[in-house]
């Protein structure tokens, strides 16, 4: 069997158990976020989702892409066996994640501070709580790219795909039993705590499998070389998520207060999109860049098969959720019914963007990153744009709405820059 088949092989196999993984991951923190829903009012769980928006965005830039670049860097050492290099890589990555972090939970907590008027912590907006979670996640972060890079997608997928949820959900779930009160607070602190316990059991499944080896090798420690590359695709993927949740922070600013909690359940539904997506897209990023190594057609071939893949389980999942918008919002509670339009809205701007994924990565890998930052940076400004006019006479239906067309915006652009290469990329197709 050649290198490319059994690239492959690899896809359908691990892609089938990363998919059912995915799916059952996000309706455990689908049932969850429903519960939490139900446990807070609106306005709360709200708050709750847009201090979990703040700091998951932190988190990514604490770690200036070091965990994007990952499978880029480091998927040829752990195919030729040479693990000694993977600590230095994640030894860097780590210190300046840790002083990043720092820098931003003392600015949060002190403007917060500053916007609350008052030195007791309860008055701080759960954003100020959330943030000090954020060098636990890029620990995480690290751990799980480390384990993906080496092609161990379960142990480096289930753990959060799964193991945050069901312990998060089972939190929720002795509140209701019990018939306990819950402030937005306690809420962030618990999804802290449950992040801690997975970042932990990832770094002691990692040195298990004796992967970094904790011995120094200067030699192997390139940080100009590894900054090149990562920042761009950290650049490409920052932007991408505050596209994502740039929404929330406008509803909080300029819409209905019960909105934004109404908003956050449909974006919270309409996630399973790009988790399906970024489930896929990170099983076949370690085999096109050791394709591209071993040369363009082997690469071009493996791209292809992935974004078969990627489309034969997008469309399916869109048609499922976009019937089902109903009574998936009903989970939340009555009072969210009023957000099927906007549910359906996310649903069609996460499968337009997702259909992009594989193409984005492949413009990374190929040098032509810049060209998808400033797409993304382009998109964003228009989203704002946009947000700012159709937000105060629309609501969460035009923030959605603007979401939507920013995204089929953004699509083109990629797929045009693709066609506009040096390096064609087969279209996608469904066979």
């Amino acid at each position: 069997m050649s290198q490319t088949d059994a690239a492959a092989s690899d896809l359908r196999r691990r892609g089938a158990l990363l998919i059912a993984v995915a799916i059952g991951g996000f309706t455990v923190d689908y049932l969850f976020n429903a519960g939490l829903g139900r446990l807070l009012d609106p306005h709360q769980y709200g708050d709750f989702r847009v201090a979990w928006s703040f700091a998951s965005l932190v988190a990514v830039l604490v770690l200036l892409g070091g965990d994007r670049a990952m499978p880029q860097a480091l998927a040829g050492p752990f195919d030729r066996g040479e693990v000694s290099k993977v600590w230095e890589y994640l030894r860097f990555y780590f210190a300046v994640a840790l002083a990043l972090s720092a820098v931003a939970m003392g600015g949060t907590w002190l403007i917060s501070a500053f916007h609350t008027g008052s030195s007791d912590p309860m008055d701080h907006h759960a954003m100020a709580w959330a943030v000090i979670g954020v060098p636990i996640s890029a620990a995480g972060a690290l751990a799980s790219r480390a384990l993906q890079s080496a092609r161990y997608p379960a142990r480096a997928n289930l753990p959060w795909r799964l193991g945050v949820p069901l312990l998060n959900l089972a939190f929720v779930s002795a509140l209701l039993i019990t018939g306990s009160n819950l402030e937005v607070q306690g809420a962030v602190l618990f999804a802290v705590f449950a992040v801690l316990l997975v970042t932990g059991w990832q770094w002691i499944s990692l040195r298990r499998l004796k992967l970094p080896r904790l011995e120094r090798q200067p030699a192997a420690r390139t940080p100009k070389t590894w900054l090149t590359a990562s920042v761009p695709m950290m650049g490409v993927f920052l932007v991408a998520l505050a596209l994502n949740q740039s929404d929330l922070y406008f509803l909080e600013l300029l819409g209905e207060e019960h909105e934004v909690g109404h908003y956050a359940a449909a974006a919270t539904t309409a996630h399973l999109i790009l988790i399906v997506q970024t489930a896929l897209v990170g099983l076949t990023a370690p085999h096109v860049q050791l394709a591209l190594e071993r040369g363009l057609e082997s690469a071009q071939d493996v791209l292809r098969r992935g974004q078969r893949s990627l489309l034969a389980t997008l469309v399916p999942s869109l048609v499922i959720m976009f019937l089902a918008a109903g009574p998936l919002l009903a989970l939340f509670g009555g009072s969210f019914d009023d957000a099927v339009p906007t549910l359906r809205l996310l649903l069609l701007g996460n499968f337009i963007w997702a259909t992009a994924a594989l193409t984005v990565l492949w413009l990374q890998y190929t040098g032509r990153a810049l060209y998808v930052v400033g797409i993304t940076i382009a998109t964003l400004v228009l989203d704002s744009i946009a947000n700012v006019i159709l937000v105060p006479q629309y609501g969460m239906e035009g923030a959605a709405a603007s979401t939507a067309a920013t995204t089929l915006l953004a699509t083109v652009a990629v797929f045009i820059i693709q066609a506009r290469s040096a390096v064609a990329v087969p279209k996608p197709s469904v066979d």
